[in-house]
């Protein structure tokens, strides 16, 4: 067990490497567009606004996990390169109110990935369906094993 946890954690790394190395996010972007459906202000084949590349932590060792994003004036497409935890805790806290954001991928192991988003942010993940084992992933869009993915909203006004 002690070694099933490390290895399983390098080969989700190393797939989520090797799908961010992709040269092609248009097919990424046409998938979370397509999962808006009607609701999205873009058609397929529109290129992403902006492209944010959450960072990498193992072990507790690595970035935040902070993006640099800022609020549009319209609609704007966002692709989210891949987001990597492994056996530690990363927060991704997005800013735009009128962001489209298109998750790639998000990889979790043994640890905690929470993304913040305000409450009219737009989130959908390129990836049909999420893979869990022994996890919670709320999200369902992402590969947690053996730790938590969720997606906490702020910004809403309390109902009266």
């Amino acid at each position: 067990m002690r070694y099933l946890i490390p290895a399983i954690a390098l080969a989700l790394v190393s797939a989520s490497a090797l799908a961010a190395s992709g040269k092609d996010d248009q097919p990424a972007l046409d998938a979370c567009i397509n999962s808006w459906g009607k609701a999205s202000p873009f058609k397929k084949g529109t290129p992403a606004d902006s492209v944010i590349a959450p960072s990498v932590k193992v072990f507790g060792v690595g970035g935040s996990g902070n993006v640099s994003d800022s609020a549009t004036d319209k609609p704007a497409l966002v692709l989210v390169r891949p987001a990597v935890n492994v056996m530690g805790k990363s927060v991704i806290r997005l800013e735009n109110p009128k962001g489209w954001y298109c998750f790639r991928s998000n990889v979790n192991v043994a640890g905690k990935m929470e993304i913040e988003a305000p409450c009219n942010a737009h989130i959908a993940s390129a990836k049909e369906d999420g893979t869990t084992v022994g996890a919670v992933d709320e999200s369902n869009k992402g590969v947690s094993v053996f730790g938590a993915l969720r997606v906490t909203r702020y910004g809403c006004e309390a109902k009266k």
